[in-house]
């Protein structure tokens, strides 16, 4: 053992944390994971999550490669994905005012909490207060703030109502609860679901408590791995992520509460077929009864980030085509195929240039750097539930970037390529042939989840940019759509507009807080859980007669929640 190791031995787990060259992943808390780092110093387990079957662990950046190769395949379906937020007379169009001002029902979501993980919550806000000046914020964890953190959690700190009643009752608010949202879609998103604002700003569930998690941005290892330069939107690990929603879960249980998760989060990379980490803890946590997850489709459907194609035999060839304008620092994209194929690539440059077919060789990265260009290329096979292939070019030459797909081992020879998504992807970097198929993000893919598209209810149109189904599990997606384009909510600045399906998603975690209030809370339906709310909700869309649903677009139609209680009534 050298004297490096011997140090990593001595520090304890929150001094290791606290490193900054300290990398976490998500791995299966299995007896073979726990064996494996027994002799090894530099990689420290930290908290255990979705029923004890997983474990967040950390290691030194150095160390990555070893751990990558030594834990092999698995190693790679359970690193972090990266997520950004979603989203840049809502409650009429979707039948939830009704449903509040039904004398009969009245259902304003008391006695269920609401929680986000996103960008924060901006606490001062008259929307998150009772009318004596109190706050309906139960907790907020920021993980950014060291101070106070959640028990077996070892960073950020935790801040319950009677803090921040504290803070709101002072002078100066921020000095005894300094957590603030300074990106404003956390926000947002909370004034939407549950704040108690009037007429358009009115929440769709105003009487729920909220709880609300701040994440802290990507670790530096993630993002350079990720190739971000940090001019995009910001990016959040999905271990922080889930760490957040078991975080609001715990709560939950503690008070004895059901429970909402609206995820306005989202990555395109990632296999789209549910078998992510991140997408299995989620369904996972579904299962439970009055724990409800709904998450933003995505406003993927026209922004060229996706295309697939068909290989029918072995020795074919097919291209993939994409734009790259100038003053492009770099563009990373993925292609996705069946686990028992083989496809190999090569990549052209606008001038002509070629890599060469590079032969599969898996996760093991080939770099080729071009003679006439500066453009360096990387090509990393990775195989696990289906094949991986991750392209990256730093400095790309502008123009045409052709990518040849060889069939070495065909069957069924579909392939689906992604770009990341809007506002992590440079802007000037597009598929010549896109599809708007199977563009729903991950976690919305997730087999339990609600997946909710967005539509402009002014118009009764599909929100251009709302993301098409189906996922490739396959399962029909998005479920329905809400209203999401120029909801009105509130930011730390103020009064403001969002259009994007993550506005949508707070619209249908609102109307899913008053389904377990009026099943949960009132009795009518104890047992209220992810598929019955998801199937009453699909049963009170409203739907056209010229269009043929479930589809990739509108999935079962648009959300109408008093037609839920007709068809209640009716059944």
């Amino acid at each position: 053992m050298n004297s490096g190791e011997a140090s990593y031995e001595s520090m304890s787990l929150d001094e290791f944390i606290s490193r900054p060259d300290t990398v976490d992943f998500a791995f299966n808390n299995s007896i073979r994971f726990r064996k494996y780092i027994e002799s090894r110093p530099y990689i420290k387990a930290g908290t255990v999550f979705g029923s004890g079957g997983y474990v967040v662990a950390y290691s030194d950046r150095k160390h990555m490669d070893e751990i990558f190769n030594d834990l092999g395949a698995d190693f790679l379906t359970v690193y972090p994905q990266l997520l950004t937020p979603l989203g840049e007379a809502a409650n009429i169009a979707a039948g939830i005012s009704q449903t509040q001002k039904q004398p009969y029902l009245g259902l304003r979501g008391k006695g269920v909490l609401i929680g986000f993980v996103d960008t924060g919550i901006d606490y001062t806000k008259d929307e998150f207060r009772y009318e004596d000046g109190s706050s309906k914020i139960k907790y907020i964890w920021d993980q950014t703030i060291q101070g106070n953190p959640p028990a077996n959690i070892r960073y950020g700190s935790v801040y319950s109502r009677e803090r921040i009643n504290e803070a709101l009752a002072s002078q100066t608010p921020e000095k005894t609860v300094p957590s603030k949202d300074t990106h404003g879609h956390g926000t947002f998103l909370a004034s939407v679901a549950a704040g108690r604002g009037e007429g358009e700003y009115a929440g769709a569930a105003p009487d729920c408590e909220i709880i609300a998690v701040k994440l802290k941005p990507a670790n530096r290892f993630h993002l350079e791995r990720f190739n971000d330069d940090k001019k995009g939107s910001p990016l959040y690990a999905s271990t922080d992520f889930i760490l957040g929603v078991e975080f609001i879960l715990d709560r939950a249980s503690e008070e004895n509460l059901p429970v909402v998760i609206c995820i306005g989060m989202g990555t395109s990379f990632g296999g789209h077929n549910g078998n992510t980490l991140l997408e299995r803890y989620l369904s996972f946590a579904a299962q439970r009864n009055g724990v409800i997850c709904v998450a933003a489709a995505g406003n993927e459907g026209n922004k060229r980030h996706h295309t697939e194609g068909q290989l029918e035999k072995e020795g074919d060839v097919q291209n993939i085509s994409l734009s790259v304008r100038e003053k492009t620092p770099h563009f990373v994209f993925q292609i996705i195929y069946a686990a028992y194929e083989r496809i190999s690539v090569e990549v052209i440059s606008p001038i002509g240039e070629t890599t060469g077919v590079l032969p599969v060789r898996h996760d093991t990265p080939t770099v080729k750097k071009l003679t006439l260009e500066a453009s360096v290329v990387t090509v990393h096979y990775y195989e696990r539930s289906a094949n991986v292939v991750i392209v990256d070019v730093q400095e790309p030459t502008p123009g045409i970037w052709n990518i040849n797909l060889h069939a070495d081992v065909v069957l069924g020879g579909h392939y689906h390529a992604w770009l990341p998504i809007s506002g992590v992807l440079e802007p000037d970097v597009e598929f010549l042939k896109p599809t708007p198929e199977s563009t729903v993000v991950i976690p919305a893919t997730a087999e339990r989840l609600i997946c909710v598209g967005a539509y402009n209810n002014r118009e009764n149109s599909l929100f251009v940019s709302s993301s098409w189904g189906p996922t490739l599990q396959p399962r029909a997606a998005p479920d329905f759509v809400a209203p999401g384009v120029n909801v009105s909510g509130v930011y730390p600045t103020g009064f403001g507009k969002m259009t994007g399906t993550s506005a949508a998603a707070a619209i249908a975690a609102g109307a899913c807080a008053l389904l377990l209030e009026w099943g949960i809370t009132r009795g009518n339906d104890p047992t209220m859980n992810q598929d019955r709310v998801k199937a009453l909700l699909i049963s009170g869309c409203k739907r056209t007669n010229n269009i043929h649903y479930p589809n990739s677009q509108w999935g079962f139609g648009s959300l109408d929640l008093i037609n839920v209680f007709e068809f209640l009534k009716n059944a």
